[in-house]
């Protein structure tokens, strides 16, 4: 039962290294996709023992997560997880994240930074809690955390998604699909020990414009 890390990195040459290391302790493969990095992270991240797929200058969140999935199958694993790159995500949480689906037949598990320990600004909490209410209003589901990028999926339910992001709204595509196909999903608390800043008003809006219009073409094909 392999499990596998797949983790988007952006200029992180000082400190992947580390969390390649703290990763590998926990699952069988690490794979970092380093695209529009502009400094040494891709090479950094292959010495301390990562598999990276080759690096293109390709710059976007959904593209690098969508590259590590497809890039994952070659390593055949039972369960992957999704989480960032940046200190957000702590590896040593991993094997609470994959623990209801080998146990209690769940195939997607969101790491839930509300219901463990956030460090962000108000005006975060504001904009996530505006993106969750949007996802309940297009898919009658309450989660209390829905823009986590700290996800575990059992791999065969991962590939079977058609994702098409690029951005941000890569959080958005896999809940909400994931619902659609039916899913059990559910959450477990994690702790973020930093606030990394990265995600703008703009971004958040246009989250939410897209879960909207993925929310009707999904439930009304429209």
């Amino acid at each position: 039962m392999s499990t596998l890390a797949i983790l988007a990195a952006y200029n992180l040459e000082d400190s992947i290294a580390d969390i390649v290391k703290e990763t590998k302790e926990y699952v069988d493969e690490v794979v970092v996709v380093t695209d529009g990095s502009s400094d040494n992270t891709n090479e950094r991240a292959q010495e301390t023992g990562a598999e990276c797929p080759p690096h293109s200058m390709t710059r976007g969140k959904g593209f690098a997560v969508r590259k590590g999935i497809e890039f994952s199958k070659k390593f055949d694993p039972e369960y992957i997880v999704l989480m960032d790159a940046d200190g957000q995500h702590l590896p040593e949480e991993i094997p609470k994240m994959i623990e209801p689906i080998k146990t209690e037949n769940y195939d997607v598990v969101i790491g839930s930074r509300v219901k463990g320990e956030l460090k962000t600004s108000t005006l975060n909490k504001f904009g996530n809690f505006f993106l969750k209410v949007i996802s309940f209003l297009v898919t009658g589901k309450w989660f209390s955390d829905t823009e986590s990028g700290f996800r575990a999926f059992d791999s065969e339910k991962l590939y079977d998604l058609d994702l098409n992001s690029k951005g941000y709204e890569i959080e958005s595509e896999l809940l909400l699909k994931s619902l659609n196909k039916k899913y059990n999903v559910t959450e477990v608390p994690i702790t973020v020990p930093k606030a990394v800043p990265g995600v703008t008003i703009f971004d958040g809006l246009k989250a939410g414009l897209y879960k909207i219009k993925l929310g009707c073409k999904l439930k009304f094909g429209v």
